[in-house]
């Protein structure tokens, strides 16, 4: 948590001097580390307080702070100025993205979401000069990151090889060097050398209980310890406010502490993702005659936690098989892989 907090100030001061009372509202943490991380950077002699102003004595290596919380409700996020060139940048580069398909539980969420997300953790501090670990990365946040020359590192870890490989082009083409790409199955361990080396993790799990918790478990051991952060999208559509709860618990006993809900933040486009065939094998569909969707209705909230103590993954059930992490009793919007149907026709 220090860095991230150390990085919201020095970037605030970066465009001018501000008085106590400004500069607090330019973080996040609570008055006694404010303070801490005030008295540090001055022992350092990174700031001076002169004239009841707090000022840089030299430049940092951070852009000026960006204004991207929503003028309204100071919550949300406004996509303007940098991050308007940023989302223009990315519908460019992302025009010729792989469509989603059923083996996988894919789907995207609007360029304007995952640049929202983007500057959601930049808001936070989880993006400049940190490393970054996404698991799945439909939604390709990995070349929005990549865009803004940002992080320190960004590693992604995906099933989908023509995921992979999207994002592999994209780096080449834009000669960037800090984003890593490897195939892997949520299914196996994870690697042990992608074990406590990140700051922050980003991942849209499947939303059964188990795979839930096997994602995020995933994720969590990926993690440096105290002050790392994670965010997932998380829905209202196939997750009860029951299993909500269920999975709050297992962030808690895992050392976290939840800082924001963002709910509805993310919206998953029909006409761009191209569902038609999926709706087929929806269970919603076979509950009710219903037409096909006229309007974008599957929303995700974007929930930040952050690590109060060195995280460890609490005991769980995980899923035994494919069926298991992709159904449950809520899982109503979610289509059957093209292997599942094989064992339906089979059994």
């Amino acid at each position: 948590m220090g860095k991230r907090i150390r990085n919201q100030i020095l970037r605030a001061l970066k465009g001018g001097p501000m008085t106590f009372w400004e500069l607090i509202n330019q973080q996040d943490s609570h008055i006694v580390e404010f303070i801490g991380q005030l008295q540090g950077l001055m022992q350092e002699g990174s700031i001076r307080y002169e004239g009841r102003l707090f000022s840089l004595r030299g430049d940092v290596p951070l852009r000026e702070k960006q204004p991207v919380l929503c003028s309204r409700c100071g919550i949300g996020v406004e996509i303007r100025g940098y991050f308007k060139e940023v989302l223009d940048r990315f519908i460019d580069v992302t025009q010729d993205r792989p469509l989603p398909v059923s083996d996988f539980d894919q789907g995207f969420v609007r360029p304007q979401d995952t640049v929202a997300r983007l500057a959601f953790l930049y808001e936070r501090g989880d993006l400049e000069g940190q490393e970054i670990f996404i698991l799945g990365d439909d939604d390709l946040l990995s070349v929005a990151i990549g865009l803004t020359g940002m992080a320190a590192r960004v590693q992604v870890v995906e099933i989908d090889r023509r995921i992979t490989a999207f994002i592999r082009d994209f780096c080449r083409r834009e000669g960037i060097g800090n984003i890593e790409v490897k195939e892997y199955n949520v299914l196996e361990e994870l690697p042990a050398e992608e074990r406590g080396r990140y700051d922050v993790f980003v991942t849209d799990p499947v939303e059964t209980r188990k795979g839930l918790k096997l994602f995020v478990g995933r994720c969590i051991e990926a993690l440096k310890g105290r002050g790392s952060a994670g965010y997932i999208g998380f829905t209202h559509r196939e997750a009860s406010l029951e299993k909500w709860r269920d999975f709050e618990g297992f962030l808690i006993e895992a050392g976290f502490a939840i800082t924001d809900i963002l709910r509805d933040f993310s919206i998953y486009p029909e006409g761009e993702n191209r569902w038609e065939e999926f709706y087929k094998t929806y269970e919603i569909m076979k509950r009710m005659d219903l037409p096909m969707p006229e309007v974008d209705w599957y929303k995700s909230s974007f929930v930040r936690f952050e690590a109060v103590q060195d995280p460890r993954v609490p005991p769980f059930d995980p899923p035994k098989d494919l069926r298991e992490l992709y159904f449950d009793e809520e899982s109503w919007a979610t289509p059957l892989p093209s292997y599942l149907k094989d064992e339906d026709k089979e059994g």
